[in-house]
């Protein structure tokens, strides 16, 4: 079974994306912040990540410079979320968004993934 780490400090986001991940078949762990959302990668080695950009002690764009710059971890597959459009070279979702558009790009990424 993959892992799915998602990360957002909106409890009612995160709790409604692992919900759902859930019901298609992942394992979802939460953070609630980039911080915890590294402790967990470093931790747990999710297949995926899925990471708001705006949050408090450590925003999205750090925690993926974190992870990137982590050897162990530095090819975890990441999808970006925000309310406000956000450059980057990952996939991105605007909030809000299709539970159904996201599990799409989830298989997606996942398909290959050893």
């Amino acid at each position: 079974m993959k892992t799915i780490l998602i990360v957002d400090d909106e409890v009612d986001i995160a709790e409604t994306l692992q919900s759902f991940l859930e019901l298609n078949g992942y394992r979802v762990i939460i953070a609630f912040d980039g911080q915890e959302g590294l402790h967990k990668v470093l931790e747990q080695k999710p297949d995926l990540i899925i990471t708001d950009m705006m949050m408090p002690r450590m925003d999205g764009a750090e925690l993926i410079a974190k992870v990137r710059a982590t050897p162990s971890v530095k090819d975890t597959r990441i999808i970006t979320m925000s309310a406000n459009q956000w450059p980057h070279e990952l996939p991105f979702f605007r909030k809000p968004f299709s539970p159904r558009d996201l599990i799409a790009e989830v298989r997606r990424l996942l398909q290959n993934a050893t």
